[in-house]
C-alpha cells in the first residue's frame, strides 16, 4: 500500500552518499545596519530583513533613504527580487539594467506603465503586488484587496481614500509590504480573528485534516477559491498534477489534483489543522498528538511515521536531529493515490521533482533564518548529467570512474570561479519529498542544505531503469 512509495522503487532502497563540499574562500556577512535607518525607527525591522534578502540595499555613502520616493523600476525589481524562485536574465549588451525585469513583468500579466523613471504610486504599487497574486485589478480594487487581505493598512485614514493611492511610494514602505506578502504578516484585529479561528474550529469536523483551508475530496475550483492559483503546476503522470505554492515559503503547499479532485496535500510549513484539537497547534508537538488523532500508528520506517483514517493515509516525516519532531506531513486518498507513482517518467516528471527539491530546500533554510537559494541552471546541468552518469555507469559516488569531482563537472558547465561549492546525492528515493528528508536527516546532507554562504542552487533528477537519481549543486561565484 501507500507506505511502499516512500521506500523504495524497482527493489533499490533509497540511500544518500556522504557530502562533498568544495573549499570555501572567505565568505563574509554584509554590515547589517544603515545610518539613517536606526533600530528605532518604524521599519527598521523589514528593512533589515529586506538587505538580507538581497531586495533591497543601501547607498555607498551607507544610508538607505528610508523616505526616498521609489521609481517604478526599482519598485518592479525589487519585487521581483522577493521571488527567488523566478529566473531573471542578465541583461543584453546595450540594454538597460531593468530590461529583464520588465520582460519577466510583461510574462507574468503586470500591469507595467513602462515608465520606469517615474516614482510610482502607492495605488499602482498596490496593482503590481496584487498581479503577482494571478489577479488583474484596477488601482481602487487592488487597494481594497491589500486592505481586505491585511497587506496594508491606511496612511491617512481608513479605506481606498486612507490608503492614499496617489501618493509616491517611499523605500521603507515598500520594504514593509514586500515583508508582509512573504511573511504572512497581517494588519488585522487580532480578537476578531480569533473569534473567525474559533468558529472556523468548531465547523471543522473531528476527522477531518485540513491545509490552509483545502481537505481531501475538495474540488479543484475550491482550492482555486481558498489559496488562488497555484504558482506552478507540476505535472507528474497524465492524471496527477502538483498545484505548486511556493510564494510564501513559511507556507508552502503542495495540492494533488487528480480528475480535478485534491487527492494529496503536502506542507512543511504553516496552515495545517486537525479536527478534534484546538486551533493554532499546526505542527508544533504533533509527534506526540498525533496517536490521539489516528489511533496507533500503522508503521514507521526510518524518518517517517504512518497513520490511517478510513481510506486517508498520514505521513509523518520527522526531524531526526531534532528530536524527532514532525518537520512534514504529507496525506492522501488511498483510493484515488495508489497507482500514482506507477508511472512512465517524462521530462515533466523530472522537471517537476528537481524544481520540488529546490522549493523544500528552500523552505528549510527560510525555516532556519537563511535566505534561500536562487536557481542556477548551468549547475542544474551538471545534476543532470550527473545522476544520468551515476545511473547508467553503475556507481554512486561524488567521484566519477573517470575521476572527475563535482567541481570539475560543474566547471565544464563554465562555472569556474567560485566562493564555495557542494553536492549532495541520493538514489531510490520515489519522488522528490523522500529525497528531500532523506538529506535532511543526514547531518553531512543537511549541513549543505543549510550552509549560509551559499547563494545557488541546481537540482538533476534521472530516472535509469526505472530507478531515479537526485543531485544537488552548491555553487557561489567569486
Amino acid at each position: 500500500m501507500g507506505k511502499n512509495r516512500w521506500l523504495k522503487i524497482a527493489g533499490v532502497a533509497g540511500i544518500a552518499a556522504a557530502v562533498w563540499i568544495g573549499v570555501p574562500k572567505g565568505i563574509g556577512a554584509a554590515p547589517s545596519m544603515f545610518a539613517d535607518v536606526p533600530s528605532s525607527h518604524w521599519a527598521y525591522e523589514k528593512i533589515m530583513w529586506s538587505k538580507d534578502q538581497g531586495i533591497a540595499s543601501g547607498y555607498p555613502d551607507g544610508t538607505f533613504k528610508p523616505s526616498k520616493s521609489v521609481t517604478e523600476a526599482e519598485f518592479l525589481v525589487m519585487l521581483l527580487r522577493t521571488y527567488p524562485e523566478l529566473q531573471i536574465e542578465a541583461a543584453k549588451a546595450g540594454e538597460v539594467w531593468h530590461a529583464p525585469y520588465y520582460r519577466l513583468a510583461k510574462e507574468l500579466n503586470l500591469q507595467v506603465k513602462q515608465q520606469p523613471n517615474e516614482s510610482i504610486t502607492r495605488g499602482h504599487a498596490a496593482q503590481l503586488m496584487t498581479g503577482m497574486m494571478g489577479t488583474t485589478f484596477t488601482v481602487t480594487e487592488a487597494v481594497q484587496f491589500m486592505l481586505d487581505e491585511g497587506f496594508a493598512e491606511g496612511k491617512n485614514g481608513s479605506g481606498v481614500e486612507g490608503f492614499a493611492p496617489n501618493d509616491t511610494l517611499t523605500r521603507a514602505e515598500a520594504q514593509t509590504f514586500f515583508f508582509r506578502l512573504k511573511q504572512g504578516e497581517r494588519v488585522e484585529d487580532a480578537s476578531a480573528k480569533e473569534d473567525e479561528n474559533v468558529i472556523q474550529q468548531e465547523a471543522l469536523a473531528p476527522s477531518a485534516i485540513e491545509l490552509q483551508g483545502v481537505q481531501i475530496g475538495d474540488s479543484e475550483a475550491d482550492v482555486i477559491a481558498a489559496l488562488g492559483q497555484p504558482n506552478r503546476k507540476d505535472k507528474i503522470s497524465s492524471d496527477m498534477t502538483w498545484y505548486i505554492y511556493n510564494r510564501d515559503l513559511k507556507k508552502y503547499a503542495q495540492v494533488g489534483i487528480m480528475n480535478q479532485e485534491v487527492v494529496a496535500l503536502f506542507s512543511n510549513g504553516a496552515g495545517w489543522r486537525f479536527g478534534g484539537e484546538g486551533k493554532g497547534t499546526g505542527l508544533a508537538d504533533l509527534r506526540s498528538r498525533a496517536d490521539k488523532l489516528w489511533g496507533e500508528s500503522v508503521g514507521s520506517s526510518y524518518n517517517v511515521v504512518y497513520y490511517q483514517m478510513d481510506d486517508i493515509e498520514i505521513t509523518l516525516f520527522t526531524d531526526d536531529q531534532e528530536n524527532g519532531r514532525v518537520d512534514g506531513i504529507f496525506v492522501t486518498n488511498n483510493s484515488n493515490f495508489d497507482d500514482v507513482y506507477s508511472i512512465n517518467v517524462t521530462e515533466d516528471t523530472l522537471k517537476a521533482y528537481e524544481l520540488q527539491v529546490f522549493d523544500l530546500t528552500n523552505t528549510f533554510r527560510v525555516s532556519k533564518g537563511l535566505k534561500p537559494l536562487t536557481w542556477n541552471e548551468k549547475a542544474a546541468v551538471a545534476a543532470r548529467l550527473h545522476s544520468e552518469d551515476m545511473g547508467v555507469r553503475d556507481f554512486f559516488a561524488h567521484t566519477n570512474p573517470d575521476g572527475k569531482s563535482p567541481g570539475d563537472r560543474m566547471a565544464a558547465q563554465g562555472l569556474t570561479k567560485f566562493k564555495a561549492t557542494g553536492e549532495n546525492i541520493a538514489g531510490g528515493h520515489i519522488n522528490a519529498i523522500d529525497a528531500h528528508y532523506s538529506w535532511l536527516n543526514s547531518p553531512g546532507h543537511r549541513n549543505n542544505m543549510l550552509t549560509s554562504g551559499y547563494t545557488t542552487l541546481g537540482v538533476g533528477v534521472k530516472f535509469i531503469n526505472e530507478v531515479p537519481y537526485y543531485t544537488q549543486n552548491f555553487y557561489t561565484p567569486l
